[in-house]
């Protein structure tokens, strides 16, 4: 398998994750994410705010904040395909599992089961805690949204720690964790497919595509 597209993923996962320290640091400028690889891994949506005003009252001289004009309407004109993506990451999702579940024993399909139940359960309560609140998001919580996606793709690449995690949960043994191995590296090849088929910038809005109510100018401080 080509190799290259992990290295260019994991770089700018990490770079992403970079940029988010630089954002918290109010004092330093992010610098512009790159052009020339990578462009559904930038931050779009962003114009420079000279006479802005950072938490501490500091000038932010001309930090980037968020356009949420702009960004609402990138969300919108890309809607139909961060739709198609995530339906589609749901579906590798649910078919790695059933292949998952025909490899393990019946007492681990039972702790697979409820492993699933509970993230489930979690997923369902952070969503309605998600809904409940109507607070604006601000430039920072946007930026971060932008960020998580890139974070999924590191995880969705990852191969060894992920079976790690599978191994220690379900117990699995040296057949069943060289299996899992195969149906991990299958996994991956059509996540990469999918990722390589998504035109920007579906990945880096699949997260802030289900808040746009929170789009709105969040209050001075």
């Amino acid at each position: 398998m080509n190799r290259l597209p992990i290295a260019v993923l994991t770089v700018m996962v990490f770079g992403a994750g970079y940029a988010a320290r630089l954002w918290t640091e109010r004092d330093r400028p992010v610098p512009p994410p790159p052009e020339a690889i990578g462009s559904e891994f930038t931050r779009p949506a962003v114009n420079p705010a000279p006479g802005k005003k950072g938490r501490d009252g500091k000038d932010w001289k001309g930090q980037p904040v968020v356009n949420r004009a702009t960004l609402a309407s990138d969300i919108e004109k890309a809607r139909p395909k961060i739709e198609a993506y995530r339906k589609q990451m749901h579906q590798l999702d649910a078919d790695f599992d059933r292949d998952l579940m025909a490899l393990l024993s019946p007492d681990q399909q039972q702790k697979f089961t409820q492993r699933q139940k509970r993230n489930q359960e979690r997923r369902v309560t952070r969503e309605a805690a998600e809904a409940a609140d109507q607070t604006p998001l601000s430039d920072e919580q946007i930026l971060r949204l932008q960020q998580v996606p890139l974070f999924n793709v590191l995880w969705s690449i990852t191969i060894t720690a992920r079976l790690e995690r599978l191994t220690r949960d379900l117990k699995l043994d040296s057949a069943q964790q060289e299996r899992a191995r195969e149906l991990l590296l299958a996994r991956r090849d059509r996540f990469l497919a999918l990722v390589d088929s998504s035109p920007p910038p579906t990945v880096s809005l699949s997260e802030l595509a289900t808040r746009t109510r929170k789009l709105a100018e969040a209050p001075a401080k």
